[in-house]
């Protein structure tokens, strides 16, 4: 009995092992500014499929036709974090004794990668839009962009060493 139930829990944690891995989720991004239609600093899914990068954020949404992509350039920043109990905390610090606040705001502090896409609109205008994404989502995110047809002034072998490292 012992070795039958040793044995199904074997076969099923072995089962969980070779099972194929999870769809990889899209970056959680900001717009920091520049989509049409969609707030600035509005927090949403960034994604690139059906030859388009796509902006979600609740009801409002945005997409840029990847052939219309004429550069993108990634950066990285450190950020302030913590919303409206970082802002309460930030606040506190001000009125620190002896600047001991300074170590507070330096707890609330992140870093960011940033992707900034200049694109054409339907008039052959020319806009961009930058987004903030966790560490490490803007190299794969341009990678993935460029083989999706955007146009970028990196060349294509840099983008394989920076996404592959």
């Amino acid at each position: 009995m012992k070795s039958t139930l040793f044995a199904s829990i074997f076969l099923v944690a072995a089962c969980g092992l070779f099972a194929d891995e999870p769809a990889q989720q899209p970056p959680k991004a900001r717009l920091v500014i520049g989509l049409e239609g969609v707030k600035q600093n509005a927090s949403g899914l960034l994604t690139i499929k059906d030859g388009s990068l796509q902006f979600k954020a609740g009801k409002s949404e945005a997409a840029v036709p990847t052939k219309d992509i004429r550069d993108i350039f990634v950066g990285n920043e450190t950020t302030q974090s913590g919303g409206k109990a970082g802002r309460v905390v930030k606040t506190a610090a001000i009125a620190a004794p002896f600047g001991s606040g300074k170590a507070l705001t330096l707890l609330l502090r992140t870093n960011v990668d940033i992707l900034t896409v200049v694109y054409h609109g339907s008039n052959g205008e020319l806009h961009s839009a930058i987004f903030a994404l966790p560490k490490g989502q803007a190299e794969p995110t341009r990678a993935e962009l460029v083989a999706a047809g955007a146009h970028s002034s990196a060349p294509a072998s840099e983008l394989k060493e920076r996404s592959n490292p």
